[in-house]
């Protein structure tokens, strides 16, 4: 009893006595009893010294093991030592002799006893997890030499262990020693074949091994499979039949299964999987890759109760022998549990580390389980089943929130709803965080959850509460930033990125997001250069480029270069994947269906050579080919195909009043989808697509960054599993009216689209469209969105919908073109676009740029913002022209074999730099469009009718009062004879070289100002800073900073300026026509021929008929104009009335300011009726070319056509109406 009592008061401080230290001899039946904790040196010591007689060894164990504890090793050692002398066999004394000479230093002497003590009980695993213990922590850190001896060791003890039967409550110590060898082997480098996780896979079949003569031996595939199996399941609809080739599968000579038999609760899953071999496993994968099965955590609970029915729940190895028997004892079960997990989990990370779509787990007719993200969930599930973590639901989170899958839940009566992934993702942060409220990966991931569902406010709290607990946790401090900027405040966000920096110095999302937060105010220090542009070094003095000064790059060089080799990565993935899917045939055949018919002569031989390079060796990324992306963009370019094919089926090749019917439902499995997964692997660039209009990137890296996201998107719309297997139905002919859908999620009051595009939905002709306006932003109940609504033919307020929901609605519309008002700005749906609801996707107005996407097929531009050289169809047509090469719009064509351009649809990818995805509707005029001649009248309080009967002299006169009001109201204590410049744009669209041009306007013009906003405010003091170090202050004290007023009061202020300087990365958009509207002249450089939103100032101003004095061609000339028009501004006295003078300006800035403000009524600009109808014309010839199969080019219908499209693959919309302007004397003279 006082033995028992000593054992009790030993055991009691919890995590103070060493694990591999034994204080019980193993044949000891000392029950376990409980007692309040007392000290080792006041109770345990005093009554084991009285119970000692130096021959009671069980007293002599724990004394021995007292000593150890507190430390006193030499009489640990002098304890150990006697009761081997009276018992030289005693494993336990000889294994804490090793540990107590290991705690001494003396290593080597330790792992002598370990050794000994291995040889007296080979499954003694106490001496063996130290003895290996040992040795791992002398190689730690050390060469894979050393490893490797640890790796051999560990080899040797297992091969001992192997030659006798482990009791299996010591299972999991076998495992553990399983799962050393297989650490140790990756530990090596031995990372690049499947054989270097067996031995992950050897510890887990030891869980599986029912170890019962009768029983069939589970492997660690038929673990998988059933957990599958299992998952499918636990998702089904209860009150429906399981699929017969499921049933078949399991089906096996001695017994065919029913679907109710399955789902009895009788029923062997995991016997069931073992008899089936192979058969489940081809009936459930595709080429050997299982389903994504999205568990909830309920889910996951009932997992081990369903797999395990036969073993009540637990694995088979600790399953009791009998129903009789007695359990595993708790400790036991948890403990095998967790080492079972533990390998799962394990497995799932190393799996990830191979390359993509690696052969697991063999079999024996050659077909394996395929590493895959469906595989990696599995077995997280199966590892959270088994030991609950918050780090495995945190796995879970991150695995499924990737995802873009649904599924379908059922109540018990077979009611359904639809289970979006990231509601399972937010299912698993949730319990994790149940579990520890303060895990800072479980608060970050749940926070960047909320944050892609736009619900900043909670993601930021999660971003805190994870800061709190991990303060240097970098993902959370660059995920709290980007939430700071994503609400408008980069100035906060700077900080949090600058140390996150300090932790990870190659975080890309930090250096990428420092440097978009930094521009955004202008704080240019450290800013650097990108090659030969304008650069800004650490002290803030600009430099030529990014190897001038002190030879620092900068940030913004760092960010350029970041996407660069995330660019290049991109080459690195799927490579292999067009040849594991099918052979040459299999790809010819796609092609036939696209092309609706036989392949024959040089076309099918153009074709195999396109798909032959696939099946060979060599560098993807010196090639510059991206193979996963090649499939994305044929499967997109044969659904477009495959449209017009049923098309033409149904209806024939007709524009408009067909009188056939709708194809039916069984037919459109004629025309399939091109099957893709969402495990290919497609990563997106840490710099958006949107931030390129702020930063001097090259045309093709451009190009790149927007090509990438559109793949993302892609695949996560196309591997939708509510997609249908083929494509959507196309749509029956105008009859007569022509379906326009418009989709947009910024139709709000403050949304500069909503301002400009007001009116436009209700000035398109009714007798010949229909507009539908899809707005996916919850309504603000505005007087701008009201009149959309009314005007519109119909408006959809889809702000709740799913994409599922949207585009079906969409087909149901039966829209022919869907327009996209978004493009890669915030909260734009370019889901639906990517799931080809209709046959015509036009981008226009919200994003001036390339979208690089195969589902947007048309933007609407004008020959000045997108020059027809930028097109790469046109470069195709002129190339076909010259019977020159036209597989891939390359610089050089000297290797023909890499062609990877599709007839006429260009690879994004290739090497070729300026020139943009989308084909060009042309406006004559302007692609924008305006409002203000409807909205903005609130200065002169006429109407365009009232307007027209006032002389021009009177309205120019009342204008120039108005101006001088408003002039000393704004700058009360400037001269009138001070020239203003002025920029209202937003400042992150101000970049060193346009800012050092207005500088240098400044010294050039001594009596002048430079007049800019605060937006936002925080920018002010850079810039301010800049102007000092680069102009002196002098010229600094000229820059005048105003706040931003409302929409009325900018427009009606704008007139106070007398030049508009314009920026050169990004232009003026909504500004220009404010500032146009006011009068204002504007001066603009179209900086890159390449850059749409660098050349939408020009397009505008060329639209108000004086362009010409408005567009500088080079920074010289926009510095010479901006110069000699403010020298130019001359004041004299000017007789207003008998005997009254006033002193007014005059030149030629007065003359132009005078033009425009007298015709603003007049000019294409502020005609938005006139837009609207050169728009239709647009509409109506791009749906005549795709109805009538010649938007195709390189088709047959192309080939056959006689019409424009033959000359231009570009859309040139002409207006013959003429345009005339009124002169301050009244007359109308015709000017465009």
């Amino acid at each position: 009893m006082l033995l028992q009592h000593a054992c009790r008061l030993y055991e009691l401080p919890s995590g103070f006595i060493p694990s591999r230290l034994a204080h019980k001899p193993l044949s000891s039946d000392i029950p376990p009893t409980l007692s309040p904790e007392q000290s080792f040196r006041n109770q345990v010591l005093p009554l084991l010294w009285m119970l000692d007689d130096g021959n009671h060894l069980p007293t002599m164990l724990l004394l021995g093991c007292v000593y150890f504890v507190l430390k006193d090793y030499e009489k640990a050692l002098e304890t150990f030592e006697s009761i081997i002398s009276i018992d030289s066999d005693a494993v336990e004394a000889i294994s804490n002799k090793g540990l107590t000479l290991s705690a001494l230093g003396r290593e080597t002497e330790a792992r002598e006893q370990w050794v000994h003590a291995l040889q007296l009980k080979p499954t003694y695993f106490d001496a063996i997890e130290s003895l290996l213990g040992s040795v791992m922590e002398e190689s730690a850190g050390g060469s894979t030499l050393a490893y490797r001896q640890a790796y051999e060791l560990c080899q040797e003890l297992l091969s001992h262990v192997a030659t006798v039967d482990v009791d299996r409550h010591k299972l999991h110590h076998l495992q553990r020693l399983y799962f050393m060898s297989g650490t140790l082997r990756a530990l090596m480098g031995d990372l690049s074949h499947p054989e270097s996780l067996q031995d992950y896979v050897s510890a887990i079949e030891l869980g599986m091994d029912a170890r019962v003569p009768s029983a069939r031996r589970y492997t660690f595939r038929d673990l998988v499979v059933g957990t599958c199996f299992t998952g499918l399941l636990v998702c089904d609809n209860p009150l429906l039949a399981i699929p017969d080739i499921i049933l078949q599968a399991l089906s096996t000579p001695d017994c065919t299964y029913s679907s109710d038999m399955v789902k009895s609760p009788d029923f062997d899953i995991l016997q069931a999987v073992h008899d089936s071999g192979d058969r489940l496993v081809r009936a459930l994968s595709h080429n050997g890759v299982l389903p994504v099965i999205l568990l909830k955590p309920e889910d996951t609970d009932r997992l081990l109760a369903l797999l395990f029915r036969t073993s009540g729940g637990v694995l088979p190895a600790i399953a009791r022998l009998s129903e009789e028997g007695p359990p595993f004892p708790a400790k036991v079960i948890e403990r095998t549990n967790f080492m079972t997990s533990t390998c799962l989990l394990t497995l799932a990370k190393r799996m990830q580390e191979l390359p993509p779509r690696t052969s697991l787990v063999p079999s024996s007719d050659g077909l394996a389980l395929q590493s895959s993200i469906s595989l990696d969930l599995l077995l997280n599930f199966l590892a959270e089943a088994l030991a609950p973590s918050p780090s495995t639901c945190n796995n879970l989170g991150i695995l499924v929130q990737s995802l873009p899958n649904t599924r379908l839940d059922f109540s018990d009566m077979g009611e359904r709803e639809v289970i979006t992934a990231k509601s399972v993702a937010r299912a698993w942060y949730d319990r994790g965080l149940r579990m520890n409220p303060k895990h800072p990966y479980l608060l970050t991931n749940s926070g960047s959850l909320y944050k892609d569902e736009n619900k900043l406010g909670w993601a930021m709290r999660l971003y805190k509460r994870a800061l709190q607990e991990k303060p240097d946790f970098a993902i959370a401090l660059t995920n709290y930033a980007n939430a700071l900027k994503d609400i408008n405040r980069p100035w906060d966000a700077v900080p949090f990125f600058t140390q996150a920096i300090l932790v990870d110095p190659d975080l890309p999302e930090a250096i990428c997001g420092l440097a978009n937060s930094r521009n955004s105010i202008c704080d240019w220090a450290g800013r650097g250069a990108i090659d030969a542009e304008l650069g800004v070094d650490d002290a803030g003095y600009t430099i030529v480029s990014a190897f001038g000064t002190n030879g620092h790059a900068g940030y913004l060089h760092r960010a350029a270069e970041i996407t660069k080799r995330q660019l290049s990565a991109g080459y690195l993935n799927n490579i292999g994947l067009v040849s594991s899917l099918g052979n040459l045939d299999y790809w010819i055949g796609w092609v036939e269906k696209a092309l609706d018919g036989p392949l024959t002569g040089s076309t099918r031989a153009r074709w195999r050579k396109l798909f032959r390079r696939f099946f060979a060796a060599f560098d993807r990324g010196e090639k510059r080919v991206n193979e996963g992306g090649f499939i994305v963009r044929f499967a997109e370019w044969l659904a477009r195909r495959h449209q017009f094919h049923a098309y033409k089926k149904t209806w024939g090749v007709v524009y408009a009043n067909s009188s056939g019917a709708p194809l039916p439902a069984k037919d459109l499995a004629h025309y399939p989808r091109f099957p893709i997964s969402a495990f290919w692997e497609f990563e997106v660039t840490s710099v958006l697509p949107f931030h390129t209009f702020s930063y001097p990137m090259a045309a093709r890296m451009i190009r790149l960054i927007a090509h990438r996201h559109a793949l993302r998107i892609s695949v996560n719309a196309l591997s939708q599993p509510w997609l249908p297997g083929h494509i959507y139905p196309p749509p029956a002919p105008p009859a007569p009216k022509i379906n326009v859908g418009y989709v947009s999620s910024d139709m709000t009051e403050g949304h500069p689209l909503v301002q400009l595009m007001q009116s436009v939905f209700g000035l398109h002709d009714a007798n010949d469209f229909n507009i539908l306006v899809y707005a996916t932003n919850v309504t603000d109940n505005s007087q701008r969105r009201r009149k959309i609504e009314r005007e519109c033919t119909q408006f959809i307020d889809c702000s709740t919908w799913s994409t599922k929901a949207i585009v079906e609605r969409i087909v149901q519309d039966n829209i022919h073109i869907l327009i996209n008002l978004g493009g890669y700005t915030r909260g734009a749906r370019n889901d639906i676009f990517a799931s080809r609801p209709a046959p015509l996707q036009i981008g226009l107005m919200g994003y001036p740029g390339t979208m690089a996407a195969g589902w947007m097929d048309y933007i609407v531009c004008d020959p000045l913002s997108c020059p027809p050289e930028l097109s790469a169809s046109e470069r195709w047509l002129t190339r076909r022209k010259n019977k020159d090469e036209t597989s891939r719009l390359q610089d050089s064509f000297k290797e023909l074999d890499l062609e990877t351009d599709l007839d006429g649809v260009a690879d994004p990818e290739s090497l070729s730099d300026d020139w943009m995805f989308e084909k060009f509707v042309y406006m004559p005029f302007t692609f924008m469009v305006t409002d203000h001649r409807q909205a903005c009248r609130d200065d002169e309080g006429l109407s365009p009718d009232e307007r027209l009967v006032v002389p021009s002299r009177v309205l120019w006169e009342n204008e120039e009062r108005r101006r001088l009001e408003w002039r000393r109201r704004v700058f009360p204590d400037l001269s009138p004879e001070t020239f203003i410049f002025a920029n209202f744009n937003q400042i992150y669209k101000i970049c060193p070289t346009i800012f050092a041009a207005w500088l240098r306007i400044l010294q050039q013009v001594p009596n002048s100002i430079l007049w800019l906003l605060r937006f936002p405010a925080q920018g002010e003091e850079y810039l301010r800073r800049m102007a000092v170090l680069w102009a002196g202050p002098e010229v600094e004290a000229r820059i005048r900073f105003t706040d931003i007023g409302s929409k009325s009061e900018h427009i009606m202020r704008a007139r106070v300026a007398d030049l508009f300087l314009d920026t050169a990365e990004c232009n003026a958009h909504t500004t220009a026509a404010d500032v146009l509207w006011s009068g204002t002249p504007i001066l603009t450089w179209p900086r890159y021929s390449y850059k749409m939103c660098s050349r939408v100032c020009a397009s505008m101003a060329r639209a108000t008929g004086f362009g010409d004095g408005m567009i500088a061609a080079s920074l010289p000339d926009y510095e010479a104009r901006a110069t000699a028009f403010a020298r130019g501004h001359m004041f004299v006295d000017m007789q207003v009335a008998p005997g009254v003078f006033e002193r007014r300006a005059t030149g030629e800035l007065v003359d132009l300011r005078r033009n425009l403000f007298l015709n603003r009524d007049h000019m294409p600009l502020f005609d938005t009726a006139r837009w609207v109808r050169d728009l239709e014309k647009g509409f109506r010839e791009v749906w005549r070319r795709w109805a009538t199969g010649t938007d195709f080019e390189g088709s047959k219908e192309w080939e056959a056509s006689t019409g424009p499209e033959k000359n231009s693959t570009c859309i040139w919309i002409e207006d013959s109406v003429p345009v005339r302007f009124r002169t301050l004397s009244d007359q109308l003279v015709q000017v465009l």
